[in-house]
């Protein structure tokens, strides 16, 4: 299979931030190229592209409607459920996670999550999503003077 990039198995971060390593690596295609620029913060699009479980996970959590349409189109639903069955807690969500689940049906209906902790990922939970702005900046004001 032509990639249409070098993958670089030996490189573990990209300017000193991680990057996952290589597995699976999917193929370039322009579609996929913009996708991954737009749901991956942590480093050029290849830096995902090289590890297909990463970039779906990183569809499920950050993807704009137009990149999940185009990925469930794109890629084959044994990819999405490989990436389902390598999930774990801070690489997805929990409410991406029992969402793409549900609609691929993979989901186990004893109690699937249970092994899942409450907070294990960026998206699992907001604390400051019900404070007011005040209480916010009162926060950071706070924060800016015990540091100096």
């Amino acid at each position: 299979m032509k990639l249409g990039y070098d993958p670089r198995p030996n490189l573990r971060q990209w300017r000193g931030t991680p990057i996952p390593p290589v597995d699976a690596p999917l193929a370039r295609t322009p579609e996929r190229w913009q996708t991954a620029g737009r749901v991956w913060w942590h480093g050029p699009p290849w830096t995902v592209l090289r590890n297909g479980d990463c970039y779906l996970w990183a569809v499920m959590d950050h993807g704009w409607p137009e990149d999940v349409r185009h990925a469930l189109a794109d890629v084959p639903e044994a990819r999405w459920r490989r990436a389902l069955a390598h999930a774990r807690p801070g690489l997805v969500s929990k409410g991406s996670y029992v969402l793409w689940s549900l609609y691929f049906d993979a989901l186990d209906p004893g109690d699937p999550l249970a092994w899942w902790p409450d907070a294990a990922h960026l998206r699992d939970r907001r604390p400051l999503a019900g404070q007011s702005r005040e209480r916010m900046y009162t926060r950071y004001a706070l924060r800016r003077r015990t540091a100096t």
